[in-house]
């Protein structure tokens, strides 16, 4: 028998490519067709627990293609495939079709690259043993190469085999067999041993070894009579028992998999005496959090360059929702924790089943990333923990600065540069303020109401709250800043004391309302305000909670109540 000569071996599998979920699963890499192959196909599978956004991940090797803005359910399949048409109409599924390039009949590299370059697969498969050959039936024989299970290590050749699901056409007189798009059709991988004990000359080599429950050891013998005895029977303390069989000279091997934690003893019954015995200690795994929980302040801090420290990092972070989705087609909004540190959440197409709604406690995982500047979180979940929970008072500050980027914040007695700039126009449009000294960029987004909004008018200086967002794309990022109000009424006259969560804070009913409209507050209000869409004065009463709205135009109003020291107001409609 040839000496193993082994230490331990240990054998590590890719449980995941890179990413954690993206992988290959199928290969058809050379059809029975005569000249050019149309129905070379790659299929990609998602192993994951949660959705991936392939938007901008690419080959890099293989084949040209970057993918489209298109999403990979969980234990969903997509294929790519060198010619789309033709591929449906032989398989009868869709596919999409790579840019340019072939899959070489010789065996190459496949790479997959995110959207920020970091690999995401990349292995080489091959037409040689140990990896399936055309007299296993690919390779211009008919069939794809299918992996045995979406978990195992695309690199090892063993874990493809020639697919043996038979399509029911043929090419060239070349049965077809593949499984794209679905289950692949081979057996599953066999189970493999995560540690190798060698069994030779009356000692176990190594003599002690740790694994993680779940995991086999497979012990070699190599020469000499000799057995493996962890019978509870012989040491009680074992949390199982385990036994090879009697004594014996062959060159035997014994698997045994641990799904047990704790220290298993064992021995070698001829040669127990002289000290032929060993130890395997089961540990659960170290469960390693993907999406380590941080605070907001820790993954916004930046380096001397303006460079997030957190930069391309994972985690998940939680906070109250401000502001509304500025991005209808996907998500963009600002949470803040309770410290009025904030960051923003963005993606252009996806919006994890959340509809964004101000003062909901959301927790979300995903990338910190920054784009021109802004700091912000690429969602992979989304959930709501919780909702209409009170918001902070926005910060008054008299200078856009970095320490208050993605915080709520307000500017004081600031009036309009160039009023005539108020023009609603493509994705928004942008307006200046000044406090007689700085000047200060408002970014008037689309997406709120204050954008098909006359210009507020009835006061000469403002109070303006908001959040500061920034569009810098020079480093350090130390310019470009831009308040972004939620709201046409985040646009307050100056000396009005507001209120951060008056939309909420502040209830009416009914509303839409077409004649009286009543505030239900828990005392009376000290005054109540109405106010057209320009921001115009209508209406000022003391001593009651009800608006006569009856004669009224239709359209949007704001209704603010003074109770005491706080202003809290409400958008109404007017039918």
């Amino acid at each position: 028998m040839k000496n193993l000569s082994l230490s331990v071996v240990l054998l590590f599998f890719t449980a995941f490519c890179l990413n954690g979920q993206l992988v290959i699963t199928e290969i058809s890499y050379n059809p029975p067709e005569s000249l050019t192959d149309s129905l070379e196909y790659i299929e990609l599978y998602n192993a994951g627990t949660s959705k991936i956004n392939l938007y901008k991940y690419k080959f890099t090797s293989g084949i040209v293609f970057t993918f489209p803005n298109v999403s990979l359910d969980t234990g969903k399949y997509l294929i790519i495939a060198g010619n789309d048409l033709a591929f449906t109409r032989n398989y009868n599924k869709q596919a999409l079709k790579w840019t340019d390039g072939a899959l070489s009949n010789s065996g190459e590299v496949l790479t997959i690259v995110d959207s920020l370059n970091n690999p995401v697969i990349s292995f080489e498969y091959k037409k040689a043993a140990p990896w399936p050959t055309s007299m296993e039936g690919t390779d211009g024989n008919g069939g794809s190469i299918e992996i045995c299970n979406p978990l195992a290590d695309p690199k090892v050749g063993e874990n493809w085999k020639v697919s043996t699901k038979d399509l029911g056409f043929m090419i060239n007189g070349k049965a077809i067999k593949g499984t794209p798009g679905e289950k692949n059709s081979i057996p599953p991988c066999a189970a493999q041993p995560s540690a190798l004990v060698e069994v030779s000359s009356n000692v176990f080599t190594p003599k002690d070894i740790t694994i993680e429950t779940g995991q086999i050891v497979r012990w070699v013998n190599t020469g000499g009579s000799h057995n493996v005895n962890g019978k509870q029977s012989v040491y009680p303390s074992n949390p199982e028992s385990f036994y090879s069989g009697d004594p014996s000279s062959d060159a035997w091997t014994f698997d045994f998999q641990f799904t047990k934690s704790g220290v298993y003893q064992y021995q070698c019954d001829p040669h127990a005496s002289l000290g032929m015995k060993g130890t395997v200690t089961v540990k659960d795994p170290v469960m390693v959090d993907p999406y380590p929980q941080r605070s907001i302040s820790q993954m916004t801090t930046t380096n001397s360059d303006g460079v997030l420290d957190s930069l391309n990092v994972n985690c998940t972070l939680t906070g109250i929702v401000y502001g509304v989705n500025l991005n209808p087609n996907g998500l963009q909004f600002f949470i803040i924790d309770g410290n009025n540190n904030g960051i923003s959440v963005f993606n252009s197409a996806e919006n994890f089943g959340y509809t964004v709604k101000e003062g909901d406690q959301v927790t979300i995982q995903g990338q910190v990333v920054q784009f021109n500047g802004l700091a912000q979180i690429s969602p992979v979940t989304v959930s709501k923990k919780s909702e209409n929970n009170t918001l902070l008072t926005p910060k008054v500050v008299t200078a856009f600065a970095e320490n208050d980027e993605a915080s709520f914040i307000e500017i004081r007695n600031v009036s309009f540069v160039d009023p005539s700039k108020w023009q609603p126009a493509g994705s928004g449009f942008n307006i200046s303020m000044t406090d007689g000294t700085k000047e200060f960029l408002v970014r008037i987004d689309k997406d709120i109401d204050a954008f098909a909004a006359p210009i507020p008018s009835g006061s000469a200086k403002w109070a303006v709250s908001g959040l500061l967002s920034q569009f810098d794309n020079t480093a350090p990022y130390t310019e470009g800043y831009q308040l972004l109000p939620r709201y046409l009424a985040d646009f307050h006259p100056a000396g009005a004391v507001s209120d951060p969560g008056s939309r909420e804070l502040l209830k009416v009913s009914p509303n839409p309302v077409n004649h009286l409209l009543t505030i239900q507050a828990d005392q009376l209000p000290d005054e109540v305000i109405l106010m057209d869409a320009r921001g115009t004065e209508v209406s000022r009463q003391t001593g009651t909670q009800s608006v006569d709205m009856q004669n009224l135009p239709a359209g949007l109003y704001v209704v603010k109540a003074r109770i005491g020291s706080k202003l809290l107001s409400a958008r109404v409609v007017k039918l």
